[in-house]
């Protein structure tokens, strides 16, 4: 791969440049991100301080993204050995541990489940990992109303489960 070669002084490839308003301003090499540099969404600040430091820096978390992803709640749990190894969740997103979501075959899932709701399809994909992890799976299965754990219960049970096999590391 070559570069082309830019005549104009000061604009060679050593130089770092960036578009500012429709001007270009050249970044020092001196110039190093530090951690003060990198945006921190405090609980205390305000909604535009948040939106601010968020669209500054796409590592930021989103305090109400997140709070709405937790809030999610499940349409199906798989437990074996009392733990809990995958998650069906009613926004039609999974959760999977044990390297179960390389044993399935979601490009025949995908296609067999094209043409069905949502709903279906989250019964299929259910059924699947069920039928991938065999015998000793306990399902718990809430289906897409009523009371179900919600996506942070079940991440907060995991957690405190590898902190207790760390011994509360």
């Amino acid at each position: 791969m070559s570069s082309l070669s830019v005549s104009a002084p000061g604009y060679g490839p050593s130089a770092a440049y960036a578009l500012n308003g429709g001007g270009i301003t050249r970044f020092s090499a001196a110039t190093k991100a530090t951690p003060e540099m990198m945006a921190r969404v405090g609980v205390g600040d305000s909604t535009f301080q948040q939106q601010m430091r968020i669209a500054g820096d796409p590592n930021a978390v989103d305090p109400a993204v997140a709070a709405r992803s937790r809030a999610v709640q499940a349409h199906t749990v798989f437990r074996q050995g009392g733990q809990v190894v995958a998650a069906v969740w009613r926004d039609g997103q999974t959760q999977m541990s044990n390297g179960l979501a390389s044993r399935l075959d979601w490009t025949a899932l995908e296609r067999q489940t094209a043409a069905l709701s949502e709903a279906q399809r989250r019964d299929v994909i259910a059924a699947a990992i069920a039928k991938q992890l065999g015998g000793s799976v306990q399902v718990q299965r809430y289906g897409d109303s009523g009371a179900a754990p919600t996506r942070g219960a079940v991440i907060d049970e995991q957690a405190a489960a590898n902190r207790a096999v760390r011994g509360g590391r």
